[in-house]
């Protein structure tokens, strides 16, 4: 896919709307002010949920990660996108500490990401993304393998080691010190190099982070526990270790009856499922008492439309697989913590990434920009660079003899920035709960419900009116009376309709949602 030197950026329109509020002005027109923004932003926040979703833009990956991720998703019958999140958390700690982008002297970053895919159960998002981490889990195994021949050797090793101690002792005795031998020296202890790791307590991770200095992943089935759980036993700590381990800060760890436990550069990538019902919980519990820590804003979201789950034929070939796992497995083993890669921007490069960087903060000063994703679009400043490094070292480990690997050309900052514009309009619709009204929350779930659970229609999408509350479309709260209501929003809005309908002389109401609405 060719991509011209032309299309640096793809800009997205701004309201041109302003409200201006001088000194003089009074308090009854404040305040209606105030209405006519908060409207504004119940608009937006309808328009979003109505707006089509763009699918993870994998043809922008190298040939290898795209064929996996298209392969997979349709073996899968899922979106594309809980494929590609899990390659790009996989891919972030195959790098892990091995390189290094310096954007400016004060700012150099690695690739940390903390990811979350949105969905409902029973969507592929977990057999998807543990799909992805095959090599990762294929070089823990591996690890594992060597760590268990190591323990043999260090049992023998220890024997010999006991045996060589007691004559050393009897010598200390026998001549007094007069003509000792020289003391044995104790063999370590090895440890196992663990790659993934799931429930472990932060005074476990430390343990892991010490064995395994190029890094690890934390992969939660949801992470609302993972948010809830933070802080549980010990205020503070928890929720500061992970703000300080998305910055690769060096943490020091005093730990009762052992040495002081120094890690320099933490690396660990979380990633992790997200219920589309426990969003707005999702989002009060990351931001809870530390509404300015940024804390939420640092994770990258997927949040796509449902796609149907039904059976298919389709599978992953082994080829396809092996070239993908080649392709990790190189970045693995090919680059060094004791000795990072330091990787640079050529100057075009440099020129494309301030310009989309400049844009994105420009964005965040429209009248209308809602205030909850301001924090999110500085950080997403913060994490082109993570993806630049990714999108980089994939393409060099796809074609290690052609590609330069010190230096990221204009190519690839043009397709990261693609990129990162599919993650904003994610990141749009995630957050569109924290702004939206109850109303407006209910047409977005049934409409979801109704493109991933009903069938197709001449002008849409169908489903029967009674297997919308059969189907506990807002939990437990659902009821005939909030379906038909909702339904009765939708139809307001010209995007669906109810059909009156008999079969064998009963009568049924059956819900279509338009074609425009998806």
């Amino acid at each position: 896919m060719q991509i011209k030197n032309r299309e640096v950026v793809q800009q997205i329109e701004q309201p041109n709307k302003k409200i201006n509020v001088d000194n003089s002005i009074s308090s009854s027109d404040l305040e209606a002010h105030h209405d006519i923004f908060d409207k504004e932003l119940q608009q937006e926040a309808r328009a979003i949920a109505l707006e089509k979703i763009s699918p993870f833009p994998y043809t922008l990956f190298p040939e290898p990660i795209a064929k996996f991720i298209h392969a997979t998703a349709r073996a899968l019958s899922c979106p594309p996108d809980f494929v590609g999140m899990g390659v790009l958390a996989c891919a972030s700690v195959a790098i892990g500490n091995g390189a290094i982008l310096p954007l400016k002297t004060s700012w150099e970053t690695g690739c940390t990401l903390y990811c979350g895919v949105v969905a409902e159960p029973g969507s592929a998002k977990t057999p998807a993304i543990n799909k992805a981490l095959k090599p990762l889990n294929d070089l823990q195994k591996r690890n594992f393998e060597e760590y268990q021949s190591k323990k043999m050797q260090y049992q023998l090793e220890r024997e010999h080691y006991e045996l060589e101690y007691e004559k050393w002792k009897q010598n200390i005795k026998s001549t007094k010190g007069t003509n000792a031998i020289e003391k044995p020296e104790e063999p370590k202890s090895p440890t196992p190099q663990q790659i993934i790791t799931m429930d472990s307590t932060l005074e476990a991770l430390y343990e892991i982070l010490a064995a395994n200095p190029k890094g690890i992943i934390k992969v939660h089935d949801e992470l609302l526990g993972f948010v809830k759980g933070m802080n549980q036993y010990r205020s503070g700590s928890d929720r500061q270790f992970w703000l300080s381990a998305w910055s690769n800060e060096s943490i020091q760890v005093n730990r009762k009856g052992k040495e002081l436990l120094e890690i320099l550069r933490p690396f660990i990538s979380i990633i992790g499922g997200i219920q589309p019902e426990v969003i707005e919980e999702f989002i009060k519990e990351g931001r809870e008492g530390n509404a300015n820590d940024g804390f939420i804003d640092r994770f990258l979201f997927c949040y796509p439309d449902p796609v149907p789950s039904k059976w298919t034929n389709e599978d992953v070939s082994n080829e396809v697989v092996e070239e993908y796992c080649d392709v990790i497995f190189r970045l693995y083993y090919g680059l060094h913590v004791d000795k990072p890669t330091i990787i640079n921007l050529d100057s075009k490069a440099k020129e494309v990434f301030i310009t989309w960087y400049d844009v994105t903060e420009e964005e965040t000063l429209a009248t209308a920009f809602p205030e909850t994703l301001k924090g999110i679009w500085r950080k997403l400043k913060g994490l082109h660079p993570r993806i630049l490094l990714i999108v980089h070292l994939l393409k060099w480990s796809c074609n290690p003899g052609k590609v330069n690997i010190e230096v990221i050309d204009e190519e690839t900052v043009i397709r990261t920035n693609y990129i990162m514009e599919y993650f904003k309009t994610h990141a749009k619709k995630l957050f569109q709960y924290s702004q939206a009204n109850y109303k407006d929350i209910n047409i977005i779930k049934l409409m979801d419900y109704v493109k991933r659970k009903g069938e197709k229609h001449e002008r849409g999408i169908s489903i029967r009116v009674n297997a919308l509350n059969q189907g506990k479309v807002f939990g437990r709260k659902t009821n005939i009376n909030l379906i038909e209501d909702t339904i009765h929003q939708i139809e307001g809005q010209g995007l669906g309709e109810v059909e009156h309908l008999s079969y064998k002389n009963n009568t049924f109401k059956q819900f279509v949602l338009y074609e425009k609405a998806f």
